[in-house]
């Protein structure tokens, strides 16, 4: 199900060798559906659908970077430790009591992407609880001090609800704003988009 955007002028995405038969108005061609739906969405949704949890965490950690990068300031180019961490803060909530720092999610991150682990530099200095996995369970997010005050338990498939969540709201906001909007929607047109080939032929 796709979220409500505000309205917003397609841009148009930078389709390279895409066929000249290819309805321009075909909505895969928006890069919000060809890219956030079509492919991070997507490649996190057959990850849990196929039981490759790890996988799907660290697709959900890239779709993070990919929203920090829409959402920073015009004259910035590149996504640092600190956008990942206040893009989570703002956008990435559990429908539980317990919630886990925008800081345990990019330590977490850096543990997955780098050693497929839950020990990350950030943890190994106790400034954050290690974030271990579970498919699901309720409640979503489990952390007993007495048990370990290290350790913070999460469902990956509530990990998963909670980016598309918050990335839908990020879009919105990105696009309520007319200062943040066009500089969203220039960015969108650089992220790699799938093309659809009708003929190969030379």
């Amino acid at each position: 199900m796709l979220a409500d955007y505000p309205p917003r002028r397609y841009a148009g995405a930078r389709f390279a060798h895409a066929s000249e038969e290819t309805d321009m108005n075909d909505l895969s061609r928006d890069p919000i559906i060809n890219v956030v739906h079509g492919q991070v969405r997507r490649g996190i949704r057959v990850a849990l659908d196929n039981d490759c949890y790890a996988s799907a965490v660290i697709l959900i950690y890239s779709g993070i970077d990919t929203m920090a990068y829409l959402s920073m300031p015009r004259e910035q180019q590149y996504v640092t430790p600190d956008d990942f961490v206040r893009w989570a803060d703002r956008y990435i909530r559990f429908p539980c009591e317990e919630q886990v720092s925008g800081l345990e999610l990019y330590a977490a991150r850096c543990a997955m992407v780098h050693t497929h682990g839950i020990a990350s530099p950030l943890s190994r200095q106790d400034r954050v609880r290690q974030i271990g996995y579970v498919d699901r369970s309720v409640p979503e997010v489990s952390y007993n001090p007495r048990v370990s005050e290290d350790l913070v338990m999460v469902s990956v498939e509530a990990l998963a609800e909670a980016f598309f969540g918050g990335s839908d709201r990020a879009l919105i906001d990105l696009f309520a704003d007319e200062q943040t909007a066009p500089v969203a929607e220039q960015r969108l047109n650089t992220l790699v988009h799938r093309l659809p080939f009708r003929n190969c032929e030379p």
